[in-house]
């Protein structure tokens, strides 16, 4: 089909041609996994699995995380949960018990993982295990065996969801990215404040933006997709920390932030590619790619498509978002507010203990209403764009649009006024309430939380836009106001995400004894299941 599709397609461009292969070479592979798939598969006992699933989904709601990232980092709690890193345990059958958790989780299909997946999984685990001892072996700095430690489970969390989930469609697209970028961008353009990063780091810089830009890829799967790039030998325990602690240094640059600002807001052509073309249920086959015409005709119907699953995805961002809100605020009202109240006042102060409670929730619920979907102005440019970038003959492809840095002094000013005066304008309002400080400060903080949530799903948007849509006069007059808040919202965010109290706890106090208890019912459950096998 492949050759078929070149010799009657001689409109195609360099990267339309690179399109092509990458589809036949993710063709071969899926087609091989499929044949494996259809037999020596393992049934796993679904002993615990409603409350397993239940637990799963009031942790991801409490982590906030992407739902594609939502099985990695189930995946490196369990093997943070199982591998010591104080004393080294024996790993047999941890490949099987992590089929059976993520199973009864309902992250994998039942009767999906074959036998020879599970003896992979045993040979990763033991494998990376082995590799971080080896290095604790002869490092006594506790710091640098502690970087060791979260390279390795990063590492090793994404390879085992690798083995049950294939990550071919999503490499094979950040390949065929970095080839249209990495000759539209240069070092020079994306570099701040005169980092140090050498024109060898400049590939990394582009293939970071991507992932993170396009693909949403937490640094876990950048981590590890790099690592095979640039094929590091984890058992080269010098090359692995040589190449990590350069990713970390330029995971923390500003140049990389840049970098993937700049690909994020050019990125629209890029994301229907992947969402219609390279994606596990995309819709444009090969077929479509013989003439610009059968492409446009295909891609027109996708967009549509993807219009209507970004209005949905918006419902349910909305709704995740307010059970976040009501998780994290009910937990802190509980540890803080009501005791505070009960120490100073004798008593629960319950106006501001609701307003804190439900206020956030309802703003970002409001919130909806200021989030339209593309119009068909935005269709008709990515089409253009798509066309222009696949086929020799369709216009050249997009440029990509750096705009220019704001130093104005007076907007500058502005915007720090603005800053003064809705935090001191809502201050106000909450001292006419009653708050005290402590319930104030809470407020500021959910209300800012919310703010930046809501900025979040509106990006969704934004994302899918080739072209610079009038904004409405609410959305305005939200942006002006809320400007502020999403600030601070993406400050919290951010160190939320690095420490996150509320699934620390949930980890301590409920995943550990439950998967624990879980775990051993099982095999009480395969003990006596061997025991009327001797009966018979």
């Amino acid at each position: 089909m492949y050759n078929d599709l070149v010799n009657q397609t001689t409109d195609l461009s360099q990267l339309g041609t690179v399109l092509v292969d990458s589809l036949r070479r993710i063709e071969a592979y899926e087609a091989e996994i499929l044949s494996r798939r259809q037999r020596d598969t393992i049934h796993v006992p679904t002993v615990g699995s409603t409350l397993t699933t239940a637990y799963e989904q009031l942790r991801n709601a409490s982590e906030y995380a992407e739902d594609t990232l939502l099985q990695q980092r189930a995946i490196r709690r369990y093997l943070n949960r199982v591998l010591s890193f104080h004393t080294k345990v024996p790993t047999a059958k941890l490949g099987e018990e992590l089929v059976t958790e993520l199973t009864q989780a309902e992250y994998l299909a039942n009767d999906h993982v074959t036998k020879a997946d599970v003896k992979t999984l045993d040979s990763l685990i033991k494998q990376y295990y082995g590799a971080y001892w080896t290095y604790a072996g002869k490092e006594p700095n506790s710091s640098k065996r502690h970087n060791f430690q979260s390279w390795t489970l990063d590492t090793l969390a994404v390879k085992c969801e690798q083995t049950l989930k294939s990550h071919v469609r999503q490499l094979m697209f950040a390949h065929f990215a970095q080839t249209y970028l990495q000759s539209k961008l240069t070092l020079k353009k994306l570099r701040r404040d005169n980092e140090k990063i050498n024109d060898e780091d400049f590939p990394i810089v582009v293939y970071v933006a991507i992932h993170s830009a396009l693909l949403k890829s937490d640094k876990m799967t950048i981590r590890s997709a790099l690592m095979d790039s640039f094929r590091v030998d984890v058992t080269d325990n010098e090359a692995v920390v040589s190449f990590n602690e350069r990713l970390d240094y330029l995971f923390g640059t500003k140049t990389v932030a840049y970098a993937t600002r700049i690909v994020g807001k050019n990125g629209a052509a890029l994301r229907f590619i992947y969402t219609g073309i390279f994606s596990d249920d995309a819709p444009i086959t090969l077929q479509a790619l013989r003439t610009p015409d059968t492409l446009e005709h295909a891609l027109r119907s996708h967009i549509e498509s993807e219009y209507v699953a970004l209005d949905k995805r918006l419902d349910k961002g909305i709704l995740r978002s307010v059970v976040f809100l009501l998780i994290t605020k009910s937990i802190i009202g509980i540890a803080i507010e009501i005791p505070y109240d009960i120490l100073l006042y004798g008593s629960i102060l319950w106006v501001p203990l609701v307003i804190n409670l439900l206020f956030p929730s309802v703003f970002i619920a409001f919130s909806r209403l200021t989030l339209t979907i593309p119009n068909a102005r935005n269709t008709n440019a990515v089409v253009g764009q798509v066309l222009g970038i696949l086929y020799q003959n369709e216009g050249a492809a997009p440029a990509v649009r750096i705009p220019k840095d704001s130093h104005s002094v007076g907007f500058n000013a502005a915007y720090a006024l603005t800053f003064l005066l809705a935090f001191a304008g809502l201050s106000y309002v909450l001292h006419l309430l009653h708050f005290t400080i402590v319930q104030g400060m809470i407020f500021f903080v959910f209300l800012s939380t919310a703010s930046f949530l809501a900025f979040r799903l509106s990006r969704q948007i934004h994302e899918l836009e080739a072209v610079n849509a009038q904004q409405s006069t609410l959305s305005v007059l939200r942006d002006v106001i809320y400007m502020p808040f999403i600030y601070v919202g993406q400050q919290i965010s951010y160190r939320y995400s690095q420490v996150n109290i509320v699934a620390t706890v949930l980890d301590i106090l409920i995943e550990l004894p439950l998967k624990t208890v879980l775990r051993l019912v099982r095999q009480w459950v395969q003990f006596l299941n061997a025991k009327k096998d001797e009966l018979i």
